[in-house]
């Protein structure tokens, strides 16, 4: 009997799931125990002393909302960072579009997108406190010069010019925090412009092609090629951006967790607020997987 040869489809699955191992091996080593185990520690009131747990039932739970005033105030303000995520993708988005094509000086633009990915992780925002001032008025420094670069676009009264065309005002709102926040987007945008510079030449050139060869329009071409082929992508920097905000050491539920876990050391309570702010993550990622889970086109 002749031994079934693996097809096309299943050699690239085994090639997917070789690339998965390591991601598997470290969830499972260094990750589900201490889930389980926070789990646990939430049902859990821990004494000060002793370190000794005593079953709390859903007391964790219920005072997070209802006898802590700072928790539901951190959340409500966390989760309004939801409205930089289309910001962060549209510029990482647009940024990737023009590296895409090959000009002077490509290496170098890319190099310095690179740099904030580093100025942008949390290794480095740690540096930064633990040195202490140095780093902090050179970042003041770094923030005052990048101000500056935008002293032109703050001072013409947008206001004016928005209502002039008949914009609403929570739209002129918005792209006025946007202006104000440039900087903030740009260095947490380092990721998603190489993800999608990886996603824009992927895409087939043989498609634009036979595009220019029926008479479409570069504008057509990108709604009709470039924008489907790289939906799967925007898809995953967008559940990328949603947890890289979420998770961030700056992130002030983060900071108030981790100080109620080591500085007041109530274990019990900070794992169960760690997991009601990892369900509300999960459930915005959910409700975002599903919404364009239909609607994205994936190449074979």
């Amino acid at each position: 009997m002749k031994k079934g040869r693996l097809t096309l489809t299943q050699k690239r699955g085994l090639t997917g799931y070789m690339f998965c191992i390591p991601w598997i091996v470290g969830f499972l080593l260094f990750f589900i125990f201490p889930v389980i185990q926070t789990a646990y520690y939430s049902f859990n009131i821990f004494d000060k002393v002793t370190l000794q747990p005593t079953f709390a039932g859903l007391k964790n739970y219920v005072y997070a909302f209802s006898g802590d005033a700072q928790f539901p105030q951190k959340l409500a303000g966390s989760l309004m960072n939801m409205v930089e995520v289309p910001l962060i993708l549209i510029f990482s988005y647009f940024v990737a579009l023009l590296l895409r094509k090959k000009f002077k000086g490509a290496a170098i633009v890319k190099t310095i997108f690179f740099l904030t990915v580093i100025l942008s992780s949390d290794l480095f925002l740690r540096m930064q406190d633990s040195v202490g001032a140095v780093n902090n008025a050179q970042m003041n420094a770094a923030m005052s010069e990048s101000q500056e670069l935008f002293t032109a676009m703050q001072a013409i009264d947008l206001s004016q010019y928005f209502t002039a065309l008949g914009i609403s005002p929570s739209i002129m709102n918005y792209i006025n925090d946007a202006i104000s926040n440039i900087f903030s987007i740009m260095i947490r945008s380092g990721v998603q412009i190489f993800i999608f510079l990886a996603a824009l030449h992927s895409v087939p050139d043989s498609m634009y092609e036979a595009a220019n060869m029926e008479g479409s329009t570069a504008w057509e071409s990108f709604w009709t090629i470039t924008f489907p082929m790289t939906g799967p992508t925007i898809m995953v920097n967008c559940i990328y951006t949603i947890v890289d905000s979420f998770g961030s050491y700056l992130n002030p539920v983060v900071t108030y967790i981790n100080g109620i876990s080591f500085t007041s050391f109530e274990f019990g309570y900070s794992s169960a607020l760690s997991w009601v702010y990892f369900l509300c993550i999960a459930i915005i990622i959910a409700v975002i997987f599903l919404l364009f889970r239909k609607k994205l086109f994936y190449q074979n």
